[in-house]
């Protein structure tokens, strides 16, 4: 087996930091290229940056502030306004763009399906994804470049609809591939109207896209509502939990539109940040034969020559380092947005009322402070003989009362499918190509990520 040492060390592509917090029009003009690049290379190694702007801004990076914003109450630190007014037109009041009692309600009726026992059981979709996903490169020619955010993204909606929404809902999953694209390459344009207050009618690059995407979506996802309802079937998925659901406060059930509103945000929610998480993971293996030498000689170990399943998972401890380590390095969600209302001072700093408040998580995972020689790729930072991350040090999901329900989900998924690629297939960065993440809503590869793929020999 390879060992570790015999390798240089792998520094992988970074954005490159604002070499000041930034003001009008610089900072728009960062907002809307790679909202990541907006970020201050102060943060970096501070705890609090403010940027006067306009809009102000402030960069938490401290882990007291983090803490403080996400722990406290909603009245004092709501989600931000920057985040809602772009995905309401999309997700309308699911729990993820509501507050209070319309949250908790959501919440709780989604809940069950995240359970640890209940994610075991979907094992045999994720493998099957995987597996398919694998055959879908053996009939290629030996050696083909892949498309591999492409085929993450099938791979993961197959996962997500599956287990979702039973039987796959096949006009929902054509609804969403044929405007995804589109949806993103618009969503810089939305955060820039929304900072500037910018009346919603007022045309934008990419706006009749966006909202041609929403109505396809909302329209798709709503005549499955309206098949179930006269169908009268609940079963286990999303939408029969969320139909059965009443609310425990006032005994109504949920309406046809937030049924829509809550099933649109699971799915889109749902499967892009497992899909941007494989591809960073593959992209990163392509790179270090050393951590992929390691991964191999343990899969092989703790699955055989069978399928990787959820009994397996737990063993799999090279593989989730491998994993964690890239969702440090490209967190799939690279920032949160909360509102300061009022005037407070935090971790020392004085924010004025109207402050748009960032925890910029790409920066957390970066930081000086925090971690030892940041930019470099080493999933022994997550050794089990190592101290683990604090809390708010490493926030691939977020954290506090919302931190990503599906976050358990989406470590079981990646965990299975990453193993059984790795076991099936070597792989290798399309020659000339050099990927740059790039942050729109989510971190996702400028201009993809074309990978080759080579089997190996023998693999199943």
């Amino acid at each position: 087996m390879l060992e570790v040492g015999t390798h240089p060390p792998l520094y992988p592509p970074r954005v490159k930091p604002a070499a000041r917090p930034l003001r009008f029009p610089s900072n728009l003009a960062k907002l809307l290229n790679n909202n990541v690049a907006a970020i201050p290379e102060q943060a970096y190694h501070e705890r609090v940056v403010i940027a006067p702007g306009p809009p102000r801004m402030a960069f938490f990076t401290g882990l007291e502030a983090v803490k403080t914003l996400l722990l406290g109450r909603p009245s004092e630190f709501p989600k931000g306004r920057l985040q809602n007014e772009i995905f309401r037109p999309l997700f309308g009041d699911a729990m993820i763009t509501s507050e209070g009692r319309e949250w908790r309600w959501q919440r709780g009726a989604a809940a069950p399906l995240f359970r640890h026992e209940e994610i075991l059981r979907y094992g045999p979709i994720m493998r099957a994804a995987a597996e398919a996903t694998v055959e879908k490169w053996r009939a290629a020619a030996p050696g083909s470049v892949h498309p591999i955010h492409n085929d993450m993204m099938h791979a993961a909606f197959a996962v997500i609809s599956e287990t979702m929404l039973v039987g796959g809902a096949p006009d929902v999953i054509h609804a969403i591939e044929q405007g995804h694209a589109d949806y993103y390459r618009g969503a810089n344009w939305w955060v820039i109207y929304t900072l500037l207050r910018l009346p919603g009618w007022l045309p934008r690059p990419g706006g009749r896209l966006m909202r041609a995407h929403e109505r396809r979506l909302r329209s798709a996802v709503a005549e499955l509502v309206r098949a179930r309802r006269v169908a009268a079937a609940a079963g286990d998925d999303l939408v029969g939990r969320l139909l059965a659901s009443p609310d425990p406060e006032t005994g109504r059930e949920m309406s046809d539109e937030r049924l829509v509103d809550n099933i649109v945000a699971f799915l889109m929610a749902g499967y892009d940040t497992t899909a941007f998480a494989l591809t960073w993971t593959l992209y990163l293996i392509s790179q270090s034969p050393q951590w992929e030498a390691r991964m191999l000689e343990e899969i092989e170990r703790v699955a055989g020559s069978g399928p990787v399943t959820s009994a397996h998972v737990a063993d799999l401890v090279v593989v989730q380092q491998v994993l964690n380590e890239s969702l440090r390095l490209y967190p799939t969600a690279p920032v949160i947005v909360r509102d300061i209302i009022e005037d407070v001072e935090i971790d020392g700093a004085f924010v004025p009322a109207g402050t748009i408040g960032i925890i910029p998580i790409y920066a957390i995972h970066r930081h000086r402070l925090y971690w030892d020689d940041p930019d470099r790729f080493d999933p022994d930072r997550f050794a089990p003989d190592r101290p683990k991350p604090t809390r708010y040090q490493f926030l691939p999901f977020g954290a506090g009362p919302r931190i990503c329900i599906g976050a358990a989900f989406a470590m079981v998924e990646a965990t299975i499918m990453l193993a059984t690629f790795v076991r099936a297939a070597r792989f290798a960065l399309a020659p000339d190509f050099d990927p740059q993440p790039s942050g729109r809503m989510f971190l996702l590869p400028r201009n993809g990520m074309p990978l080759q793929v080579t089997l190996r020999a023998g693999a199943a």
